[in-house]
C-alpha cells in the first residue's frame, strides 16, 4: 500500500522537471504555489546580469584614489571604490 499524497505528487514532479526539492513542512497551497512559479519562470529567458569591473581604487592607507590598472589586482593596500560594467563584446554581437 503505497499511495501518494499531493504533496507528495508536487515534490516529485518539482523534483523532476525543474530540479529542485521542496520543503515538505509547508502548506499544499504554498507548494502548489512554488510550482506554479516555477513552471511560468521556465518559460522566461534567465537574466543577464552585466559583468562589472573596477573603475577607481583608494588606499586605504593614504587615502589616494586612482584609476584602476590590471597590476593593482591582489594589492590588499587598495579598496575598490567604483565600479564599471565590462567593456567585453557581448556573445550575441550586440555591443
Amino acid at each position: 500500500m503505497n499511495s501518494k499524497t499531493k504533496k507528495d505528487e508536487l515534490f516529485d514532479k518539482a523534483q523532476e522537471l525543474y530540479g529542485k526539492k521542496l520543503d515538505r513542512r509547508l502548506s499544499l497551497s504554498d507548494l502548489e504555489d512554488q510550482v506554479e512559479r516555477m513552471e511560468s519562470m521556465k518559460d522566461e529567458a534567465p537574466v543577464v546580469k552585466p559583468s562589472l569591473i573596477p573603475a577607481k581604487v583608494q588606499n586605504v592607507i593614504t587615502g589616494n584614489i586612482f584609476e584602476y590598472n590590471e597590476l593593482f589586482r591582489g594589492n590588499s593596500d587598495l579598496q575598490v571604490i567604483e565600479w564599471k560594467e565590462s567593456e567585453e563584446e557581448d556573445p550575441n554581437g550586440n555591443n
